[in-house]
């Protein structure tokens, strides 16, 4: 026998089942608090959510940037799963169109959702996101450009500041939760070469725009 054949393994112990599971249930409790009130929402939000004490998020997660740097990865992934589906769109412009509006509609039902997308205190953006993003959204820019669809000059980037502008349009006014597609039709209006659609959703009135800016800290 082996002179160590009774010392303990240096092997990883695989995770316990019961752990796993404990993970994800913490990241899903985590994903629909920080959907419902966005990034600033706190571990005991989630512990609270998820039924457990703080001290078992903390035996799962060292902190609550690591969190959300694992929704952060989610949400990438979901942002690059739209592009393609944009992509099997054969009508260059309605495939821009179409990506726009449904990342969009994601964003605006998951504030953690575009806060990760975007970047905040905890986590943003990071040279190997960015050239993802870039070199997924290429093809999709490239084909609406040589369709003469796309104003000239308009390129792949500008793509992440007309998010940042539409996330803070996003459950502005509580009377229009989906005037964000309005602001969406403006910055497309800007991209499109020619034919420009009317607006989608109108515009607030003089009393629904005082009462909503008034009421912004």
């Amino acid at each position: 026998m082996p002179a160590d054949a009774d010392a303990p393994s240096t092997r990883p112990r695989p995770k316990r089942r019961d752990a796993a599971l404990n993970n994800d249930r913490l990241i899903e409790a985590a994903r629909e608090v920080f959907a419902r009130r966005g990034l600033s929402a706190t571990l005991e939000d989630i512990a609270a959510h998820a039924g457990v004490g703080v001290g078992t998020i903390y035996r799962n997660f060292a902190s609550k940037r690591q969190i959300i740097e694992t929704l952060y990865d989610a949400a990438i992934d979901s942002a690059l799963a739209d592009v393609q589906t944009a992509l099997e769109i054969d009508d260059p412009w309605l495939a821009i169109v179409t990506f726009f509006e449904v990342t969009a509609a994601n964003q605006a039902r998951d504030r953690g959702l575009g806060e990760c997308l975007l970047g905040d205190d905890a986590v943003g953006p990071n040279e190997h996101t960015a050239w993802r993003l870039v070199a997924t959204l290429t093809p999709l820019f490239e084909r609406a450009t040589k369709a003469g669809v796309l104003r000239e000059g308009v390129t792949t980037t500008d793509v992440w500041p007309i998010f940042a502008m539409l996330n803070s349009v996003y459950g502005l006014s509580d009377a229009a939760p989906d005037l964000w597609r309005r602001y969406l039709a403006l910055l497309l209006d800007g991209l499109r070469a020619t034919d420009r659609p009317p607006l989608p959703e109108p515009a607030l009135d003089v009393d629904s725009f005082t009462a909503t800016f008034s009421a912004v800290d």
